[in-house]
């Protein structure tokens, strides 16, 4: 006697059901099985590029699969980010995001923007931070953050900074000065990235400039720029000297730079757990905590949770000096 084709889906349903609680933990037992691609949303140099190389080596010894660095620049880290939000989500493509591409952007580029900084992204973890600090052309007049603000409200309109270019994290975080400082009237010299921008105030065509740290350190070390203080929520290893904006009195300017790693929405939680743990503890082990000190890098290796805290409220803050600064994506 045949059995009915509806008889025989009945069956097969109930033998899915009991295989169901086996495989519960299938996906991040299997995973991964094939190479990881790393994106990084910035040419080959800067910060998320070297963290990217050495967390991608070290992890690819963790989980017995290659990590491959990919580079994909341009559009402040948009088209990478756009590109990963597209992407399946299965865990094999990950970005190397920043508050740049995913706190910055929304109020900087709007309705161009063509991904959503929470929806389109499953959150891994927040992997690294690193601090601004503020340069005067050693000519400048100011030592220290409260001496440059005298100096600038007693010349309203002539004292110059640079940046990396309108919208860029440097021209926002002098912007979060100036605001902080109580508006001081100072005028903007972009530049087509951050090299030229500190060489625009290491050869005095400009006051004042905001980088990272590491990329401050040379031209300290040349004696032309000096270090006001520290746009930081505290003080820096590489300038334990060098005071935060707010232990000078001036709050509320913090502009601490962030590395995270996500990937595309709709990663099943447990390859998120597993991605989670393996990056958190490829950041801790001490040789790879020293090599990203050297860049000015703080290891964090969060939960997904702090992450999501963490970038709800710097869209706020960021959004709001896009705002003050009038800098749009045209």
């Amino acid at each position: 006697m045949t059995i009915s084709t509806s008889r025989r889906r009945a069956l097969a349903g109930l033998g899915a059901l009991t295989i169901l609680p086996g495989a519960r933990n299938a996906h991040a037992q299997a995973f991964p099985a094939k190479p990881i691609k790393l994106i990084v949303p910035h040419a080959a140099g800067g910060n998320s590029d070297a963290f990217g190389r050495i967390l991608a080596q070290r992890l690819s010894d963790r989980i017995g699969q290659q990590v491959v660095v990919e580079n994909r620049p341009g559009a402040g880290g948009t088209i990478a980010s756009a590109f990963v939000a597209r992407s399946a989500p299965d865990g094999y493509t990950l970005l190397v995001a920043d508050n740049g591409t995913h706190a910055i952007a929304p109020t900087l580029y709007g309705s161009k923007l063509q991904y959503h900084v929470v929806k389109d992204f499953s959150p891994i973890t927040l992997a690294a931070m690193f601090p601004t600090v503020l340069l005067v052309h050693a000519a400048v007049p100011a030592r220290t953050a409260q001496e440059f603000v005298a100096l600038a409200k007693a010349q309203p309109g002539k004292l110059t900074f640079s940046s990396a270019g309108t919208g860029n994290g440097s021209h926002l975080a002098l912007e979060l000065f100036r605001y902080a400082a109580g508006g001081l009237d100072m005028v903007h010299v972009p530049y087509k990235g951050g090299a030229p921008a500190i060489q625009a105030l290491a050869a005095g065509e400009v006051q004042m400039t905001a980088v990272s740290v590491n990329t401050s350190l040379p031209h300290l070390k040349s004696g032309r720029v000096r270090a006001l203080a520290l746009q930081s929520s505290k003080r820096s290893p590489a300038l334990p000297d060098l005071p935060t904006l707010a232990e000078g009195g001036i709050n509320g300017a913090e502009a601490d730079s962030w590395l995270a790693i996500l990937g595309p929405a709709g990663i099943p939680a447990d390859i998120v757990s597993k991605l989670n743990r393996e990056i958190a503890t490829t950041l801790a082990l001490p040789d790879i905590k020293e090599r990203l000190a050297q860049l000015g890098l703080e290891v964090v290796g969060s939960s997904v949770a702090q992450f999501q805290q963490l970038q709800e409220r710097d869209v706020v803050k960021w959004g709001d000096a896009v705002k003050r600064s009038g800098a749009v994506v045209e």
